[in-house]
């Protein structure tokens, strides 16, 4: 089992989130004796957003045009980005919640993922995922509580750009209130704590 260690925290200081996957990896790895771990933190790696010479060296690949040496470069960081992420078999995503959302630079992480061809594909039943096969987790630290809302888009965006990619087997810890409720927040922690635990259980079973 390779798992992929996905943070998009950007502190210096251990997140809540942080210590949640703590957590979930390390009993994982301790049910797993074959597990390998490979981290990876999205403010500390070089990302390629989606700019006018990466559309145009898309269309330029297509057409078998030779790229500039700025467009290879771009579009080598977002391959990069992509075989690293395939080559694993459980993604660990680990976010912060910011204004009903995770951090762009996740978005921008996933970008390099969503590659006709490579991860989807079009057919003449639709679109189609091409990653089957891995699992995704994601770990999220909310200050309130959302649940039931339906305000938590990281959450259904992450949900279903796995499910878009063919990744079906989705799971998630999202510890929820512990700014809005600051007496229970060691509670709320502990609890949240105990379900990464069980998830890693989880999964060691069904490996």
């Amino acid at each position: 089992m390779k798992i992929l260690y996905i943070n998009a925290n950007p502190r210096n200081k251990k997140s809540v989130s942080e210590e949640l996957a703590d957590v979930f990896v390390t009993q994982l790895k301790d049910l797993e004796s074959n597990a390998q771990l490979e981290y990876v933190h999205l403010y500390e790696t070089e990302l390629q957003e989606i700019d006018e010479e990466v559309l145009a060296s898309w269309g330029k690949k297509r057409s078998g045009e030779p790229l500039t040496e700025s467009e290879t470069h771009k579009v080598k960081v977002m391959d990069d980005v992509l075989e690293q992420f395939l080559a694993a078999d459980v993604y660990v995503f680990v976010t912060p919640f910011w204004n009903l959302l995770f951090p762009p630079r996740l978005k921008t992480y996933i970008d390099s993922l969503c590659i006709p061809g490579r991860t989807f594909r079009y057919t003449a039943g639709g679109q189609e995922g091409l990653v089957e096969g891995k699992r995704a987790v994601h770990i999220q630290a909310v200050g309130g509580v959302y649940k039931g809302t339906g305000l938590n888009f990281s959450e259904d965006y992450l949900r279903e750009i796995m499910r878009f990619l063919g990744i079906k087997e989705y799971d998630s810890v999202i510890c929820e209130g512990m700014s809005q409720y600051p007496d229970m927040a060691d509670k709320i922690l502990q609890e949240s704590k105990e379900e990464a635990s069980q998830l890693a259980h989880k999964l060691a079973r069904l490996e």
